[in-house]
């Protein structure tokens, strides 16, 4: 239909649709923002499981306090007849080791909590603190492989850890960091799982997770004795949207929201080296101010 006299269509009704790169961004962000949900899905159970862990330390060493209190007073009462200082500082010590677990047992489920809801929140805001490395690579690591294990209860892994003690508190985003392990081990996990179903009586699963602290870096690696990769999808790994898992498995934006995660974020080196029917290994190399 024509415009009525002397009236110009507006130039957007001549104009073929076309996607800006502001949209593009928002599309990007609203996958990420499934692909974190999606793992917390794969994650409850994991969660669920290193949870109650630290609660039933909580749990039992505070029934515990309760009787050394109760000791406590007994010996109190014994004091006006006897005085026997060795006796109550033993208990006293008891009691002391006993408060001291429940606080760093209620530390690590508290850890756990705020981690996992972090994965949740919006990535406007960033913050780097000063978080002790080994811990959160070790708990992550767990969380991922309890995730693993509730989609599959065949599934099971030699999980080994070795990390630095001298690594220490270091600057980084913790809960953006704690991503990136839980996306670099349920890949691993993901690999070493689809190699067993294909080799289940020969076949050893195996995904070592080891830190080290040098001069002027941390490197961290996690590797794995899966299937492996090619050097053509080597070159696609961390681009967005690219996977190599079946459709409904992933998103294809575990890699590449890491991979920003490090090389931006943390202005450090995320990398991928891999044999084919050998092994895949991921290396973090984060700079020491």
């Amino acid at each position: 239909m024509k415009s009525p006299k002397g009236v110009a269509e507006p130039d957007h009704l001549n104009e073929s649709p076309s996607v800006t790169d502001a949209e593009l961004m928002a599309l990007r962000e609203r996958v990420a923002q499934l692909d974190r949900l999606a793992a917390i899905g794969q994650l409850t159970a994991g969660i669920l499981h290193e949870i109650k862990n630290p609660l039933t330390f909580i749990t039992n060493y505070a029934r515990l306090s309760v009787d050394l209190v109760g000791e406590m007073e007994s010996i109190t009462v014994k004091l006006q007849a006897q005085f026997d200082p060795e006796e109550l500082l033993e208990v006293l010590d008891m009691l002391k080791g006993n408060v001291s677990r429940i606080r760093e047992n209620g530390a690590r489920a508290e850890r756990i909590i705020k981690g996992m809801l972090a994965q949740i929140r919006s990535s406007e805001s960033v913050l780097f603190e000063q978080t002790d490395l080994n811990i959160l690579i070790e708990e992550f690591s767990k969380l991922a492989y309890q995730g693993m294990r509730a989609g599959d209860n065949q599934f099971n892994v030699s999980l080994t850890f070795q990390l630095d003690p001298s690594i220490g508190s270091i600057n980084i985003a913790p809960y953006e960091f704690n991503r990136v392990i839980l996306n670099l081990v349920l890949n691993a996990c993901y690999a070493v799982n689809e190699r067993r179903k294909t080799q289940p009586d020969t076949y050893k699963p195996t995904i070592l997770i080891s830190s080290h602290k040098e001069a002027d870096a941390i490197e961290i690696k996690i590797r794995d004795n899966g299937d492996g990769i090619s050097e053509e999808v080597k070159k696609k790994l961390f681009m967005p949207f690219f996977t190599t898992k079946p459709v409904g498995v992933g998103t294809g934006l575990g890699l590449s929201l890491s991979h920003d995660i490090i090389n931006g974020l943390h202005k450090g080196q995320l990398n991928v080296d891999s044999e084919p029917g050998i092994f895949t290994e991921f290396s973090i190399r984060l700079p020491l101010d």
